[in-house]
């Protein structure tokens, strides 16, 4: 049993390692796809320690495709939205195997700053057993929700709205971001 647990920590910092030096954006979806596979045998297998490493770096892999794709698009390698380009030095999504859908999805993941995607992703693997996705979309959309209740209620002390509102703003925030809430809900449902 041990040797098992050291064999997969050890094809797990192999990952790693691989996912830091790829610099491609195909190079990083094999290395996705190869966790996504590892993944789903793990799961058969039911080996749950195998199943959060793999999902780790699946999502991992996906985060740094988004960070090379937004990258891309940026430096004139990629084509984006609008007409596709006739030049053969520009690629794009369907060259390398990504749907629209991932890009975007990807490119969520990688606007997360490290600190909170490293916190989600100990969250979920603690809570859920496995790192989804989807479970760190949900959590990047209440960070962005967070930041614009943030900015609300910096914009109501700036413009001097009644104090009572204030508080009650950042107590909002407060029970969203301990109890994992989405503040917008909060909001609407306390009102009376």
């Amino acid at each position: 049993m041990l040797s098992v647990f050291f064999m997969n920590l050890t094809r797990y910092d192999t990952a790693r390692k691989a996912l830091a030096d790829a610099h491609q954006v195909d190079e990083v979806k094999s290395i996705r796809d190869k966790a996504e596979a590892m993944a789903a045998y793990a799961r058969q297998a039911k080996d749950t320690d195998l199943v959060q490493w793999a999902t780790e770096i699946k999502v991992r892999a996906e985060r740094k495709c988004g960070e090379l794709l937004r990258e891309s698009a940026k430096n004139g390698e990629r084509a984006t939205r609008g007409r596709p380009r006739k030049s053969d030095t520009v690629s794009h999504l369907d060259d390398i195997g990504i749907n629209r859908k991932q890009s975007e999805r990807w490119q969520k993941l990688a606007d997360m700053p490290e600190e909170h995607f490293e916190t989600a992703v100990a969250t979920a693997k603690e809570h859920a057993g496995k790192v989804t996705t989807a479970h760190m979309l949900r959590v990047a959309d209440e960070l962005r929700k967070n930041a614009a209740m943030r900015e609300e209620l910096n914009e109501a002390e700036r413009s001097g709205r009644a104090r009572q509102q204030v508080e009650q703003t950042a107590h909002l925030i407060h029970m969203a971001e301990e109890n994992s809430i989405d503040p917008h809900t909060v909001k609407y449902a306390k009102k009376d």
